[in-house]
């Protein structure tokens, strides 16, 4: 059990801790002669700084310690350890049990002054233990106004959709994202403290950043009747940009050619990827690559341009900084990354051969590369159903016909016949494509003249160096039957 206290302020564990540390630290200075403290006059006035801002009953945690380490008072001393400060009632008590005479600590059997460094070592390791200490307390602090929505003079209110399924960490980013808590982490501990985890339900709320913890669950614990404005989509990895379109338009929620219109058109300036984008007046879809495949609930009555947001939102709280480095490290733009990606994602199925399938890719991009053309089947000349090919599958689709493509668009696009990347990304890449996508380096076939590669029906990747041993390894393939086409 804790001591009692009668004063106002009960002292807690942490509290009590931090003064006792406190203590030993003033001890120690006290017990310094005026040239030995010198070195450490900065640390002196921030103890005294700490030592001035201590609660009445906290300071007397303190004076309690002082005066059981100073032991049986010895000789008064004309100087504090806050140097030409006023002698506080503490200083004075400290003073007569802290002798700072170096002849006199002789003729008490004390070390010769010659051995006080270790006794400086001590007073640093003991600052440093009370700094710490100091910081638990802070913190403390700092998460009980958290909790309580004690968060700054100016309050902001921020109104937003939770989505249906939602977890506690996913509404604690949405808080903290919009301005209402400081931290999600401890927001979510919260809700798992207090046990409400799987209480929090969906829809549109209006926080304030003012609103304690208890309030802020109070309103996401309301139930939410069975809305018939909210529908969901989901969009998988890896589906073109007028897939999206399509599937917004099956959902009732606008048209594909709004859709298109809003995606390819509208200004997104908010989210930073935005400024990083090329501008090819080749490429077909201007938003390809940066609508992010998830599953979104949106609001029927709510703006094309909204929806949209949402999409790229979502992208852009994907994209890290170290990403965007990593990006640069590559040599790449931003839509030259991302067209890579989506290419990764088409041409590796299984998530574990991604990195090696960019590995094969930035291999012949290389600038020595003796093969300078991409060859991929799902950005070609190939008119193939089951090759999945950008060209044939979604360009043509959308100009209504093979040979209503323009030249130019199909130029850009043919990676065997143009040398480089396409004009632009040929999907929407998932999370694992991105980020194996950057991980290629640390594929075992980067760099070592791995040019090729070829999967079977089984799922299987063979990887070769030359045309000759590819080609031997596609006979095979088509020999037993287990070539894909």
């Amino acid at each position: 059990m804790q001591d009692q206290d009668n004063s106002p302020h009960a002292v807690s564990e942490a509290e009590r801790s931090y003064a006792k540390k406190l203590a030993q630290v003033y001890v120690r200075l006290a017990q310094m002669t005026p040239q030995e403290r010198e070195p450490y006059a900065n640390k002196v006035r921030e103890l005294t700084a700490r030592l001035s801002k201590l609660p009445p009953a906290v300071r007397e945690v303190y004076d309690d310690e002082v005066r059981a380490l100073s032991g049986p008072a010895k000789k008064e001393t004309k100087a504090a350890p806050g140097g030409d400060r006023p002698a506080t009632k503490t200083d004075r008590r400290m003073a007569k049990a802290a002798p700072v005479d170096d002849e006199e600590d002789e003729d008490e059997g004390e070390a010769p002054k010659k051995h006080r460094g270790c006794i400086g070592c001590l007073v640093v390791l003991l600052l440093l233990a009370a700094i710490v200490a100091a910081a638990g307390l802070f913190a403390w602090n700092w998460v009980q106004s958290e909790i309580g929505g004690k968060r700054g003079d100016e309050v902001t209110e921020s109104t937003f959709i939770v989505e249906r399924g939602s977890g506690t960490s996913t509404i604690g980013n949405q808080l903290e994202s919009n301005g209402i808590i400081r931290n999600a982490m401890v927001f979510r501990l919260y809700v798992r403290q207090t046990e409400q985890d799987g209480t929090l339900q969906y829809g549109e709320f209006t926080f304030r950043s003012d609103m304690s913890y208890d309030e802020i669950i109070e309103v996401l614990q309301e139930p939410n009747k069975e809305r018939d404005d909210i529908v969901t989509v989901t969009f998988p990895e890896g589906i073109p940009a007028v897939e999206f379109a399509n599937r917004m338009e099956e959902a009732g929620l606008c048209t594909a050619e709004e859709f298109l219109e809003v995606a390819n058109n509208d200004d997104f300036s908010e989210y930073g990827f935005w400024n990083r984008r090329d501008e090819n007046e080749n490429q077909f879809m201007a938003c390809e690559g940066y609508l992010f495949p998830d599953t979104y609930q949106f609001f029927k009555d709510d703006s094309v341009h909204n929806m949209v947001g949402k999409l790229y939102g979502e992208f852009d709280s994907k994209m890290t900084d170290e990403m965007y480095a990593k990006i640069d490290e590559m040599g790449f733009t931003l839509t030259e990354f991302m067209t890579l990606a989506s290419i990764v994602q088409e041409e590796a199925g299984g998530v574990e051969h991604q990195a090696d399938v960019a590995a094969i890719f930035m291999n012949r991009l290389a600038d020595d590369s003796p093969v300078r053309i991409l060859q991929s089947n799902c950005s070609s000349y190939i008119q193939n159903e089951n090759d999945n090919n950008y060209i044939y599958n979604t360009i043509a689709w959308y100009y209504g016909d093979w040979n209503n493509i323009p030249q130019e668009i199909i130029d850009a696009y043919d990676t065997y016949n143009t040398e480089g990347l396409p004009a632009g990304p040929i999907s929407n890449p998932g999370l694992d494509a991105i980020t194996n996508t950057l991980r290629y380096s640390e594929s075992e076939y980067y760099g070592n003249g791995y040019y090729f590669f070829v999967t079977d029906i089984n799922g299987n990747y063979y990887f070769n160096q030359t045309a000759s041993a590819h080609q031997a390894q596609v006979d095979a393939l088509k020999a037993n039957g287990t070539y894909p086409g």
